[in-house]
């Protein structure tokens, strides 16, 4: 991202490869407390029991950010394969390969930076495809989860975990203001907040059939850790992105955070988990 001064509202993790130094730091933070979130991780338990991850033999994880599900498989137990990681960002990526040898599971595991929409991979190599939190941040989500059919072997299974971010919602006393945030916070993070509502139809027409669907509602009412993070990470956007005066943001951030404090807060989202088998 240039420094010369906004740009229009679009989702910074669509577009990583054009963020400043500081935004990128802020997104390797966010990722990691993300996946550490105990919420979460039961979300990524949960889909790797029920894809069978843990027995196969080649999986790919596509939109692969700092490399915390591609580690989490690597390293868990009983798990003997080899994971290939793929994301745009080279900073990711270069994340990705150091916390992935400071745990020691980066033999198990090659990083390499792609484009999720055409996969330099030969087609039917994997046993499993992983894109989690990814389909909410591509251009075309079709065209990603053709080229995850493409290269998944027959009878392979494709999970896709992400959030229907149009559900995200924050308490506060301002509901106009609370909403014209809700609203910022989508532009500058997602490009397809829906997309989750989509899947079912999409699935389909990438050549895949659902065989377990699961929905999830992440919320922290009185407290919390996740949500606070996300503000954290991302609501610098939107003043820079020139969606909301700078100061109506930070009146904003400063309700949450005293929400926080006096046991007040209120933030939810949901979530959904897809499991398609390729059908041919």
């Amino acid at each position: 991202m240039s420094a010369a001064g906004p740009v229009g509202p679009r989702d910074a993790m669509e577009f990583i490869n054009e963020q400043d130094e500081a935004t990128l730091r802020r997104f390797v933070d966010r990722l990691e407390a993300r996946g550490a979130d105990p919420v979460f991780t039961g979300y990524r338990e949960e889909y790797f029991d029920r894809a069978a991850l843990t027995s196969a033999r080649t999986v790919l994880e596509v939109g692969c950010g700092t490399g915390l599900i591609a580690r989490a498989l690597a390293g868990r137990k009983g798990f003997g394969g080899r994971v290939t990681a793929v994301d745009q960002s080279p900073v990711l990526v270069d994340a990705a390969r150091r916390l992935s040898a400071a745990e020691g599971v980066d033999g198990r595991i090659d990083f390499l930076v792609g484009d999720a929409h055409a996969l330099d991979l030969p087609g039917g190599t994997f046993d499993a495809v992983i894109a989690h939190t990814l389909i909410s941040h591509v251009g075309d989500p079709l065209t990603v989860l053709r080229e995850a059919a493409r290269v998944v072997r027959p009878g392979g299974t494709v999970t896709v975990f992400d959030g229907d971010y149009a559900s995200l919602s924050f308490g506060g006393a301002d509901a106009a203001l609370g909403q014209a945030m809700e609203q910022a916070l989508l532009a500058v993070i997602v490009s397809k907040p829906r997309v989750m509502r989509d899947l079912p139809r999409v699935l389909v027409a990438a050549g895949l059939r659902t065989t377990f669907v699961r929905a999830h509602v992440h919320a922290e009412v009185g407290t919390g850790a996740f949500f606070p993070g996300m503000l954290d990470a991302f609501a610098p956007l939107i003043s820079r992105a020139g969606l909301l005066p700078a100061e109506r943001v930070d009146g904003w951030l400063a309700e949450q955070r005293r929400a926080m404090a006096d046991g007040t807060f209120f933030a939810a989202c949901n979530y959904y988990t897809y499991i398609a088998e390729r059908r041919s």
